[in-house]
């Protein structure tokens, strides 16, 4: 028999986790850095895998994010790669005080957008309520590595905040 049913047919408890995690794991890659069409990709290709093991797996939040996580941050390194001189412009952006779009999401998504992307995983996932302890679990990483992740992502955070005043601004 097929792990999603006799006909793979998707059992019911499957089509609810997927319709309530689905949309929240997809704003926690997009807040991590992913486009909206790759944190859509990546959330739906680790649905497609969890859907495969349903039946046995324990921790289906935990296990579906962690995967998602290791997907989007494979496509991060890649484009890293691949695209070196702009990312270091990104991750040294010159001073902008004046935005084309006032909106504040926007303006949080650039600042997130200058770190690098484990930094910003860690800081989407505390952002989202998750513990550093959980963190740690999800992305394989010690618990001290997480804390230190964050503090550096604030420290990048605060450094950018302040570039950002104006002149003898607040």
């Amino acid at each position: 028999m097929s792990p999603l049913g006799v006909h793979g047919a998707v059992p019911p408890e499957f089509s609810e986790f997927f319709r309530a995690e689905y949309p929240r794991l997809v704003r926690g890659l997009a807040a991590a850095g992913a486009t909206v069409e790759e944190a859509k990709d990546v959330a739906q290709e680790a649905m497609l895998e969890l859907a495969g093991i349903w039946p046995n797996c324990r921790r289906p939040y935990g296990w579906v994010r962690k995967v998602a996580w290791h997907k989007y941050l494979k496509i991060a390194e890649r484009d890293r790669k691949r695209t070196n001189g702009e990312w270091q412009a990104c991750l040294h952006p010159p001073a902008v005080h004046d935005y084309d779009d006032p909106d504040e999401k926007e303006w949080v998504r650039q600042r997130l957008l200058e770190l690098p992307p484990r930094q910003r995983a860690v800081v989407a996932l505390y952002v989202d309520g998750y513990s550093t302890d959980e963190i740690g679990e999800l992305l394989k990483m010690e618990v001290s590595t997480v804390r230190s992740h964050l503090r550096h992502a604030r420290t990048a955070l605060r450094r950018s905040i302040e570039g950002d005043q104006p002149e003898g601004g607040p």
